[in-house]
């Protein structure tokens, strides 16, 4: 079986699952340019958007996969499958 965590927030989070789980977990980070996040009437807010809880991981993280979403919708169905075809064949 898998198991998707949704929203680790803190590089102890991410800590915590690899060493419980090992190998097994796939880290991956969907990331847009601000730009593109602005478009989606996305506005920074000081003490929210800069909070550990917000960026904390930010650096400090090698993640798995990194899906770019910044409005190509082949090319996010085309990350998405090639993320999908790897993790069943880890099943």
């Amino acid at each position: 079986p898998a198991q998707v965590v949704s929203d680790a927030r803190r590089l102890s989070d991410v800590e915590w699952f690899r060493d419980v789980y090992g190998d097994a977990v796939q880290t991956v980070r969907v990331v847009a340019t601000e730009e593109t996040r602005k478009r989606r009437n996305w506005v920074f807010v000081a003490g929210v958007d800069d909070a550990e809880s917000e960026c904390g991981l930010d650096q400090g993280v090698a993640f798995d996969w990194v899906i770019t979403n910044d409005g190509d919708e082949l090319s996010l169905r085309e990350q998405l499958e090639t993320l999908l075809r790897s993790l069943r064949g880890r099943l």
